[in-house]
């Protein structure tokens, strides 16, 4: 059954084209600046910003408002994910943390965050630790006025990692559905074997759920 997008959620939304992607992160940004919360994208293309701009503005959003109020922000992966060079859980832990208390200071009523986590693609510097931050964003999520959205491309990712981010969110993202994840994992940690060879039979499940 499809559940409403809440403080609290963090969501694996997996996707297999660049129009799919943009219709479920312009979809999930969209409903954020409805109910009064700060959103913030960060693409992994230089493109990505302006991608999303058009599709928020496809839905009936003015996007160009939204980021003159601070109610919409734009990023890149090298802007957020990538901002030191490499990738470091805590820099970013400390970038999301400072984003929520901004975002509330700010009279909106939730932080929500979307990242397009294809930057993964190109390996950068600290890319292994990619597991051990979506874990840490489940307690992150639980405790703070805030949700996220990690896509990932099915098609170009590689199956183990597509597996070690459904066990590490707690709902998924999939046919046009967001849905209780049955594979979420609450005591995974960074050192769980991937389990690629059941992948397809997983998605089965979730898409079935949608």
């Amino acid at each position: 059954m499809a559940r409403a997008y809440q403080p609290g959620d963090h969501i694996c939304a997996l996707f297999e084209t660049e129009d799919e992607h943009y219709a479920i992160a312009a979809d999930y940004v969209a409903d954020g600046l409805c109910r009064g919360e700060r959103c913030l994208y960060a693409s992994a293309s230089a493109a990505g910003p302006g991608r999303m701009h058009e599709a928020l503005a496809a839905r009936g959003v003015d996007a160009a408002e939204a980021l003159e109020r601070g109610a919409l922000v734009l990023l890149t992966a090298a802007e957020a994910h990538l901002a030191s060079g490499r990738f470091d859980p805590e820099l970013m832990m400390g970038f999301l943390n400072d984003g929520v208390e901004a975002a509330l200071k700010d009279g909106f009523t939730a932080l929500r965050t979307c990242g397009d986590m294809s930057w993964l693609l190109d390996t950068p510097e600290g890319s292994d630790r990619v597991v051990e931050y979506e874990i840490f964003l489940n307690q992150f999520f639980q405790g703070v006025r805030a949700a996220g959205m990690c896509l990932f491309d099915r098609a170009r990712l590689p199956p183990a990692l597509i597996d070690q981010a459904i066990a590490a969110h707690t709902s998924a993202h999939l046919s046009g559905q967001h849905v209780f994840n049955p594979f979420y994992e609450p005591s995974a940690s960074a050192s769980r074997v991937p389990e690629p060879e059941r992948v397809e039979a997983k998605l089965r499940v979730l898409a079935k759920s949608s």
